[in-house]
């Protein structure tokens, strides 16, 4: 997680070293001015250095005499490099987890172990360990399809978790804001989690094809707020082009407008604002159904994608990443850890953009998480609150430490990234991530637009007329399975 706090505290952090420098070289005073070897000169009296505020500096850690800390994790898109890391390979996200785990086993005196397990089957490790009164591991991650785990009864209120400070940066306060319903929250994620920064979504834009076609880079555009759809409407309209000459649009053979997989729609919708709930102060889930606005972001995801004759996959997954990768789109939508999984032997430069707003109105950029990013669980089964909790704040706080600086640095490198411009919308990208509520917890109405996408029909408002109902009921079911867990 990185948002503004969180940069200001770095760039002050930057500047006090620059500034701390300038002094010790003596600025700009002439040398000639100052007094050799005059004992009547005044002392001259230095400000002590001032200890670097850390997340470490937060905690207090207790001797655990060389306890075992287990360690599962989910193995989608190598999601387990957050906990795994045997060896320092020279991988730099690796070797970052293998130095804040060393860290933890020295600072706590445990010894850790880490397997990894498809998200299903820790799921129901989950659900047996609750009802069973086991607890097979000290952390668990998972994601969002854990949810129900939670209004089953089955996981333990983070507010609960004593050592927990979910108020630290390392937690992610957009999610803890949007999760917590009834001031319950079952799943938690953030800094302990690196590989759920790299599941925000973004666009990238080729350079290669972009120059060709004497089309200024977008960057200006989207540092001033004004990176829309509108804008990005205009320069992929009629790029789209049959290369080979056989009179038909080919995956295999031809250029688009845009690449992207089926999923990407829901990335633009929430990228224009499309939210669609919100937590009232008395801590319920309300639906937010407004259908003109539901119908205009479609209108204008339509055309960008169907309008321009994209490449919008709905076949194979690897296809919508390997069509950009081969040069033959000017735009493609993605994630961060695809850029580094189908992306990594990319001749072309590329940059990177965030999902365009609506319009100039909106107030900020929007970035959808994938659902599929890491998350914590804990069994209301635990054993040993104390010990799985004091463990997960100094997981989190650490890797707040000793990881997600330097991961803001490998996004932002020439290996993904590959210019300063980049870097800094990478930033904006991060800063600005989004959980709709009723998304999270599957009242999936964001999945109109891939639905209504692949039928290749307008016709929004008949979709909301047929599932509207079933909404307000899923929503009134949440409500009513979270207020059980108060009784």
């Amino acid at each position: 997680m990185m948002n503004a706090k969180r940069l200001s505290a770095l760039f002050l952090a930057a500047l006090m070293l620059a500034l701390a420098a300038c002094s010790e070289s003596g600025g700009n005073a002439d040398p000639a001015a100052a007094p050799e070897n005059d004992a009547l000169a005044p002392a001259v009296e230095t400000e002590p250095e001032t200890e670097k505020i850390t997340a470490e500096s937060t905690l207090s850690p207790e001797d655990f005499g060389g306890r075992d800390y287990r360690m599962i994790s989910t193995n989608q898109d190598s999601r387990h490099v957050d906990i795994i890391a045997e060896e320092l390979t020279g991988a730099t996200l690796n070797d970052l987890v293998f130095n804040r785990n060393a860290k933890v086993s020295d600072l706590y005196n445990v010894t850790m172990s880490a397997e990894q397990a498809d998200y299903g089957s820790i799921n129901n490790m989950v659900k047996q360990d609750a009802s069973s009164g086991d607890m097979s591991y000290d952390l668990y991650l998972t994601n969002y399809t854990a949810h129900p785990l939670g209004t089953g009864g089955y996981l333990y209120d983070f507010y609960k978790l004593p050592s927990v400070n979910l108020d630290m940066e390392w937690w992610d306060q957009n999610e803890k804001r949007d999760m917590t319903v009834m001031n319950k929250l079952f799943l938690a994620i953030g800094d302990i989690s690196p590989t759920e920064l790299l599941t925000s979504e973004c666009m990238l834009f080729n350079k290669v094809l972009f120059t060709a076609d004497a089309i200024a880079y977008p960057y200006d555009t989207a540092l001033e707020g004004k990176w829309t759809f509108d804008t990005c409407f205009a320069i992929a309209d009629g790029k789209t082009r049959d290369l080979n000459g056989d009179g038909e649009i080919k995956v295999d053979d031809d250029l688009f407008s845009i690449t992207c997989w089926s999923d990407y729609p829901a990335a633009m919708l929430y990228g224009a604002g499309g939210d669609f709930s919100h937590v009232e102060p008395d801590g319920t889930v309300v639906l937010d159904i407004d259908l003109e606005k539901a119908v205009n972001i479609y209108t204008k995801i339509y055309n960008l994608l169907l309008g321009t004759e994209a490449n919008y996959e709905t076949a194979v997954h690897e296809r919508s990443f390997k069509v950009f990768n081969e040069g033959r789109a000017y735009f493609c939508g993605i994630t961060f850890q695809k850029i580094e999984t189908f992306l990594r032997d990319m001749e072309d430069d590329y940059g990177v953009l965030p999902n365009p707003k609506y319009d100039e109105a909106q107030a900020n950029y929007s970035t959808c998480v994938s659902g599929a990013g890491s998350m914590v669980v804990v069994p209301v089964s635990c054993t040993d609150p104390a010990f799985v909790g004091a463990m997960l704040e100094g997981m989190a706080a650490l890797s707040y430490d000793m990881i997600t600086p330097d991961l803001i640095d490998v996004l932002a490198s020439t290996k993904n990234v590959r210019d300063e411009e980049s870097s800094e919308i990478v930033q904006m990208i991060i800063r600005n991530r989004n959980f709709d509520t009723a998304r999270m917890h599957d009242i999936s109405i964001d999945g109109y637009v891939e639905n209504q996408l692949r039928a290749k029909s307008q016709d929004v408002a008949s979709y909301f007329a047929k599932n509207e109902k079933i909404w307000n009921k899923n929503c009134e079911k949440l409500n009513s399975n979270y207020a059980k867990l108060g009784e």
